[in-house]
């Protein structure tokens, strides 16, 4: 019977309860944002251990299904982004074309010397000045990404803070440079690899430092071939890689 375990099947006792609980939450039993039932309510609902609840929950919080948030217990995970590695586009157009509300927040934004790394990647002397920025990528009230980006000065004179919107397509660095020094980004080289959140990365992201991350790197080309601008991002997403033959 659906929603009940057995027993006397070879299947683990926690991996039926963790898909009676993902199926639950695919149908909209448990919308996104919802808290489940308490750890005690998912014991005594499948007479099963702490343990096996425990377990079904981690598996959960594993594949995305669920978040763990700081003061707010275990949650169903909202809207995460499946991204298309095949296409140029910044973070911004990927939940536009999909009707999703993307919002920024901007903690920091200044004009600092450059790093021997930032230099390294963006082809300029170290301590040339770079206009660097950190902002919180939030969908339903959930920061999804955590962003850092840098672009020398050089290249644009006067870019502020204030140039940047929260909402739409005045929140993207790609439409921003376009509008305001009429370039245009053509081609990006992207990194991705699993990343340990660190405190204060995990605290502005609102989850724990255990929950799955993908730290992306991105290096933006204009058309001469000069690199314009780097960033890195702490992500809560789901990256879908679509390999095709010719």
């Amino acid at each position: 019977m659906i929603g009940k375990i057995n027993k006397d099947l070879p299947i683990p006792l926690y991996f039926q309860v963790m898909q009676i609980l993902q199926k639950e939450i695919e149908d909209g039993t448990y919308p996104p944002g919802a808290y489940i039932p308490t750890e005690l309510q998912l014991q005594e609902r499948f007479n099963v251990s702490r343990a096996t609840i425990r377990k079904a929950l981690s598996e959960l919080v594993h594949q995305g299904y669920l978040e763990r948030r700081r003061s707010k217990g275990t949650i169903v995970a909202g809207v995460k982004l499946e991204e298309n590695l095949q296409d140029l586009c910044s973070f911004t157009d990927q939940f536009i074309s999909r009707g999703i509300q993307l919002v920024t927040k901007i903690i920091n934004f200044q004009t600092i010397d450059c790093s021997e790394k930032i230099a390294r990647n963006l082809e300029i002397e170290p301590g040339e000045p770079v206009h660097f920025m950190e902002r919180l990528r939030i969908v339903e009230d959930a920061p999804v990404a955590l962003e850092r980006w840098y672009a020398p000065e050089k290249y644009f004179p006067g870019l502020s803070k204030e140039m940047f919107g929260s909402t739409g397509l005045e929140q993207s660095t790609y439409y921003i440079l376009y509008k305001n020094y009429d370039l245009k980004v053509v081609k990006a080289e992207d990194s991705m690899s699993p990343v340990s959140l660190r405190q204060n990365e995990a605290e502005l992201l609102c989850v724990d430092e255990n929950v799955p991350a993908l730290l992306r790197t991105r290096l933006s080309y204009d058309a001469s071939g000069t690199p314009v601008s780097y960033g890195s991002g702490i992500y809560l997403i789901k990256i879908k890689m679509v390999l095709e033959t010719k």
